[in-house]
């Protein structure tokens, strides 16, 4: 039975068609060593892996992912600071502190999303990697007024935005190597669409804040925040 099993095998072997670079090919045995268990178990499967089209192999794109979770995780420490200084029996801002420990929560989640994404495609989180596009950015100040804040907040989401957009570039070249949609589609359901809408809110809060601190000629300005920071309570 066993010579019969190994026949049929070397038949479908030879009538297969094979690819120039496939997991199969890897896998599959000289019907003569079939029988070697020892020579299949150190046979290496360098090819059987999640990785597939240039993803990893040409391009910038699965680094410019990485660098992407990276820069989640950091704007969320960020984020966290700000919440923690709003916090404090000084400042004592709780509806500002709640908006930026929401903001540092979904920062959180969305490294941890693109992490698990990056490994899904068959690829190894880097936390060293950093996006080669050359952006200035000065050191982060958690100590701001909460308009600067907000508008800080603001920034932020345009920029986390933007590398969206940029990795999203990458990924749709129309090119033989440099063309991936499952990561296009990827950043379009889970990225681009969310952070249009935080974009429109934080807009939003910062226009409204300067309206409430500017009224009456800055006079009501205490007034202002305290009921703006009331509001953030309630809608955050």
């Amino acid at each position: 039975m066993k010579v019969i099993i190994l026949a049929v095998s070397c038949l479908l072997a030879v009538s297969g068609a094979l690819a120039a670079d496939t997991c199969y090919q890897d896998v599959s045995l000289d019907c003569g060593q079939a029988s070697n268990s020892l020579a299949f178990r150190r046979r290496s499967l360098p090819r059987c892996n999640a990785v597939y089209g240039e993803y990893g192999r040409h391009g910038n794109v699965a680094t410019e992912l990485q660098a992407y979770a990276n820069l989640h995780l950091e704007r969320s420490y960020e984020y966290l600071l700000s919440a923690a200084y709003f916090n404090n029996y000084q400042t004592n801002r709780l509806g500002f502190s709640k908006l930026f420990k929401k903001l540092s929560d979904e920062a959180w989640e969305k490294t941890i999303d693109i992490i698990k994404h990056v490994t899904m495609r068959g690829d190894e989180m880097n936390f060293d990697q950093r996006s080669t596009l050359k952006v200035e950015r000065k050191n982060y100040t958690v100590e701001l007024h909460e308009l600067e804040a907000l508008a800080k907040a603001l920034d932020t989401q345009k920029e986390i935005a933007e590398r969206a957009f940029y990795i999203h570039r990458e990924a749709t070249r129309n090119s033989q190597h440099l063309h991936d949609p499952e990561i296009a589609q990827y950043l379009e359901e889970e990225f681009i669409e969310d952070q249009s809408k935080k974009i429109r809110e934080l807009a939003g809060h910062t226009t409204d804040l300067k309206k409430f601190i500017t009224s009456n000629n800055g006079q009501d300005l205490s007034l202002g925040l305290y009921l703006f920071d009331e509001y953030l309570q309630k809608v955050v």
